[in-house]
């Protein structure tokens, strides 16, 4: 556990013994969904889905950085939990919501040649 924040892993600990999520928040969110992941909690891996497309999705403001969050996000559940549902849903998310896909894309790959490969991939997704 000393791999987390205190705060995500208040989170957690109170998960487990509540069974609720009231505490979790963007911040922490990804903390949480790996300690899920890590520990096999399935409820609450189920849970952080429900929470990245209820939260991390809402493009308050539909700018970049908004976006480009939920994407970072939805890349490193694909590569270190392997867990494609959140790239499935940031994907469904930015194409069917009006969200500005294309603009989006073109300031992500802006330096193609020096992208990792798991941009890339999400940029192909």
């Amino acid at each position: 556990m000393d791999d987390f924040t205190k705060p995500a892993v208040d989170c957690f600990v109170e998960a487990l013994y509540s069974g609720e999520v009231d505490k979790l928040e963007k911040g922490i969110f990804e903390e949480v969904n790996k300690m899920a992941h890590v520990f096999d909690v399935s409820w609450l891996t189920k849970r952080c889905l429900k929470f990245y497309k209820a939260e991390v999705l809402k493009f308050e403001n539909n700018s970049y950085e908004e976006m480009l969050f939920a994407c970072e996000i939805a890349s490193r559940a694909h590569y270190n939990l392997k867990d494609s549902r959140y790239v499935s849903c940031f994907v469904k998310n930015v194409t069917f919501g009006g969200n500005g896909k294309f603009v989006f894309l073109q300031r992500y790959m802006a330096s193609f040649s020096k992208l990792p490969k798991r941009r890339i991939d999400m940029s192909l997704a």
